[in-house]
C-alpha cells in the first residue's frame, strides 16, 4: 500500500507543480476544475445520489457552479463565499465531535450532504485560481497551500505509525491517533516557514500572522480529512472510488485541499499578505 501511495505520488506531484508554476490562472483554474468533477461524482455517490442521471446532473451543476465562482463573483462574493466554507468546516468539527449523534441513515439528508458539496467544490477552485492571480506571489501561495496540505499528511502519516497510541476521533477515522496530529501540525508548521523564505522579502516576512494562519489550517487540513472519513463510514464504504491506486477515489486524496484552499485564500486576502 505505501509502495503504491508514493509511486501515485511521485507521478502526481510533478504534473501539479508543474502546472502551478506554468499555467495561467485560467488555465490552471480549468485544469483543477477537471480532477474536482470527478470528486463531486464521488461526492455525490457518498451523499445519497445513486442513480447515474443524478450524479450527472450533479457534476453538470458543480461545474457550472466552479466556472461561476471563478469567473463571475466580485471580490466581496469571493470572500462571502470563503466564509460560508469557513462557516461549513466549523459545522463539520461538530458533525465529528458528535458522530453518531445526530446520524441515521436519512440524516443529515442527501440534499443537504450534497449541497455541501456543491459549496466545497466552487470555494475551493475559487480560492485556488485567487491565490495564483495574486498580484506578487501567486504561484507560491498556491504551492505553499499544497505543501501544507502533504506536509501535514505525511507528518501525521509517520509520527502516526511510529508513536501512535491515542486515539484522535476513534468513531470515525479508527486510524487516526493524536501523536500522529501532532506530528503533522509540526511537519505543516515547519513547511510553512520554510515557504515564508520564498514568500517575502527578509524585511517584510509577517512571521507571526503567516505562521498562525499555516497553524490553523494544518488543523483544518485534519478536519477536511475526518470529515470525508465521516461521510464514507456514514456510507458504509471504505473508499470514495478506486482511481488512484494506493489511495483510492479521487476524494480521498483531495479532502484536506478541500478545506485548506479557500481558508488559505480567505487568509491570504483578508490579512492583507
Amino acid at each position: 500500500m505505501l509502495l503504491q501511495r508514493v509511486l501515485t505520488a511521485l507521478v502526481l506531484l510533478p504534473l501539479a507543480v508543474a502546472a502551478i508554476w506554468f499555467l495561467p490562472t485560467t488555465g490552471l483554474a480549468l485544469l483543477f476544475t477537471a480532477p474536482a468533477l470527478v470528486a463531486a461524482h464521488e461526492w455525490a455517490a457518498l451523499s445519497g445520489l445513486s442513480a447515474a442521471p443524478a450524479k450527472f446532473g450533479y457534476v453538470a451543476l458543480g461545474a457550472l457552479l466552479i466556472l461561476l465562482a471563478v469567473f463571475a463573483l466580485p471580490a466581496f462574493g469571493h470572500l462571502l463565499l470563503w466564509g460560508c466554507a469557513a462557516l461549513w468546516w466549523l459545522i463539520a468539527l461538530v458533525w465529528i465531535v458528535r458522530y453518531p449523534a445526530g446520524f441515521s441513515p436519512s440524516r443529515p439528508s442527501p440534499a443537504l450532504r450534497a449541497g455541501i458539496g456543491l459549496l466545497i467544490f466552487a470555494s475551493t477552485i475559487s480560492g485556488l485560481a485567487a491565490l495564483h492571480a495574486h498580484a506578487s506571489n501567486g504561484t507560491l501561495f498556491v504551492l505553499a497551500t499544497f505543501v501544507i496540505v502533504w506536509a501535514a499528511d505525511i507528518g501525521a502519516y509517520f509520527a502516526g505509525r511510529g508513536f501512535g497510541r491515542h486515539k484522535l476521533a476513534p468513531r470515525v477515522s479508527p486510524g487516526k491517533t493524536w501523536e500522529g496530529f501532532v506530528g503533522g501540525f509540526v511537519a505543516a508548521v515547519a513547511a510553512s516557514a520554510g515557504m515564508a523564505l520564498l514568500l517575502f522579502a527578509p524585511e517584510q516576512r509577517p512571521w507571526l500572522l503567516w505562521l498562525s494562519l499555516c497553524a490553523g489550517l494544518s488543523v483544518v487540513s485534519v478536519i477536511g480529512d475526518l470529515s470525508e472519513s465521516l461521510l464514507k463510514r456514514h456510507a458504509g464504504v471504505k473508499d470514495s472510488g478506486a482511481l488512484l491506486p494506493g489511495h483510492g477515489g479521487v476524494l480521498d486524496r483531495v479532502d484536506s485541499l478541500l478545506a485548506v484552499a479557500p481558508l488559505m485564500a480567505l487568509g491570504v486576502y483578508g490579512l492583507g499578505l
